[in-house]
């Protein structure tokens, strides 16, 4: 049964990842909805399969979507336009597509002028906002190719080790915690993670490899490989930035201050080999933008958008964004100074509530993005990063129309339910010996089962 069962599981995977567009949402989302149940059966029923089964049926649905060109998204053509502009020895922080596509050479040159189109008007006229790790990334695989297809492939065989890493230490992890290993396939077989990954070539993968060789360390008391491996990370992604506070309220503060500076020094190392102070202006001019221009997918930022333009009469976002940023980032920290953290359980609690809180506030939260909720919930009771990622995928019917018109039903029954369901799951883990909320609990995780297999 579960042979048959991942049979069909993988021909919704190739289906998708080579025939369906993300402009078809009907048929996208009905075949992402019925692979989604189909992994969560084979995850129940685990009798039949042992943990390298598992496995190899975690490599071989990647690895059907190797040849595929990513139909989810375009962020692929910026990936390897950067990385390839490095190979002309320019600095992808230095200039825009559109300035470079102004002059002749780049014009001229259909490859350029391919990866050009494909990356869209958002990417095409802002500067590059990946950090340096990112882009030596990207300079390798355009250093090895100078073919579409050849990079879209070297991409994915890089997201492919990185998966197989983040099982690893995941595994680990769970082992370190005493829980089920068997929850890391909420994760690794999870059709969000990989079409998200596999398909659609999105590095929070790898950010998250990183991320979790770094709890690793942390969690056996080596402060040091810790310290490293969050320094890679966020020179993948800067989103662990955040969930410093959290390591530094569990370390002593000696411990602390070597973790950190061991992060800084890692992040400044690798930062220095192409980054200069002009070339950070640039890519912090992006990432300025990412709150005062681009929304996607929101929730509280849309409804005060909403009171906004009704008093105002149009789309405040410039001051509502940072705004909602300075509430987020007030809100983490709060939540990172509410606890001691030297729990385990409740520090990857408390790294997912911030996450939670962060993306509750964003202008844009993109489908891929709730890959970091869901990988922290796998080391909790909570289930609602599970159902986030199922429901996420309601976001790309946005796509199925010409201006990028969001649907409000889809848009509303995402966060409706994703939230009801958490705030069941923290009253249901929340004491209730005093009136109102224990505030001390909070996020103290209920037990799960501790079998091991």
């Amino acid at each position: 049964m579960q042979l048959f069962l991942t049979v069909m599981l993988a021909g919704l995977i190739w289906s998708i990842g080579y025939e369906t567009g993300r402009s078809s949402f009907v048929p996208f989302f009905a075949q992402y909805l019925l692979a989604f149940g189909l992994f969560y059966i084979i995850w129940l029923n685990r009798a039949e399969f042992r943990f390298r089964h598992y496995l190899l049926i975690a490599i071989a649905l990647r690895l059907i979507l190797l040849l595929a060109v990513p139909q989810l998204s375009n962020d692929f053509y910026r990936f390897i336009w950067d990385g390839e502009i490095m190979t002309m020895g320019i600095n992808p922080y230095a200039h825009t597509p559109d300035y470079l596509m102004s002059h002749g050479s780049f014009m001229a040159d259909p490859y350029l002028s391919e990866m050009y189109l494909g990356m869209g008007d958002l990417s095409q006229h802002h500067y590059s906002c990946y950090p340096v790790l990112n882009q030596l990334i990207f300079f390798s695989v355009a250093w090895s190719s100078n073919s579409l297809a050849t990079n879209v492939v070297l991409l994915k065989t890089i997201l492919l080790l990185a998966d197989l890493g983040a099982i690893y230490y995941g595994k680990k992890l769970l082992e370190k915690l005493n829980k089920s290993t068997h929850m890391i396939w909420l994760y690794a077989l999870n059709p969000f993670i990989i079409l998200e990954f596999s398909g659609n070539v999105h590095f929070e993968g790898v950010m998250i490899f990183f991320l979790l060789a770094g709890m690793y360390f942390l969690i056996k008391n080596n402060w040091l490989t810790a310290g490293i491996f969050f320094g890679l990370a966020i020179q993948v992604k800067l989103l662990p930035l955040m969930l410093l506070p959290f390591v530094l309220k569990k370390l002593k503060w000696l411990n602390a201050l070597g973790f950190l500076s061991t992060v800084v020094f890692t992040v400044l190392l690798v930062g220095m080999i192409i980054l200069d102070k002009h070339y950070a202006i640039n890519m912090w001019n992006s990432i300025r933008d990412y709150f005062v221009a681009f929304e996607f997918n929101a929730s509280v930022y849309y409804l005060f958008r909403e009171i906004d333009y009704a008093r105002l009469g149009w789309n405040n976002i410039a001051v509502i964004g940072p705004v909602m940023s300075l509430v987020a980032t007030a809100g983490i920290l709060l939540l990172a100074l509410f606890r001691k953290y030297r729990d385990d359980n409740d520090l990857f609690a408390g790294m997912m509530f911030a996450l939670v809180i962060y993306y509750a506030f964003a202008t844009t939260v993109h489908p891929w993005y709730i890959s970091m909720v869901l990988i922290f919930s796998v080391f909790t009771s909570y289930k609602f990063g599970l159902i986030w990622s199922l429901l996420v995928m309601l976001s790309y019917s946005a796509y199925s129309n010409g201006d990028f018109h969001e649907n409000p039903l889809f848009l509303w029954s995402e966060y409706i339910i994703v939230f009801a369901v958490m705030l069941i799951e923290i009253f249901r883990r929340t004491g209730k010996d005093v009136v109102g909320l224990q505030l001390k609990s909070f996020f103290t995780l209920g037990r799960q089962g501790t079998t091991k297999g």
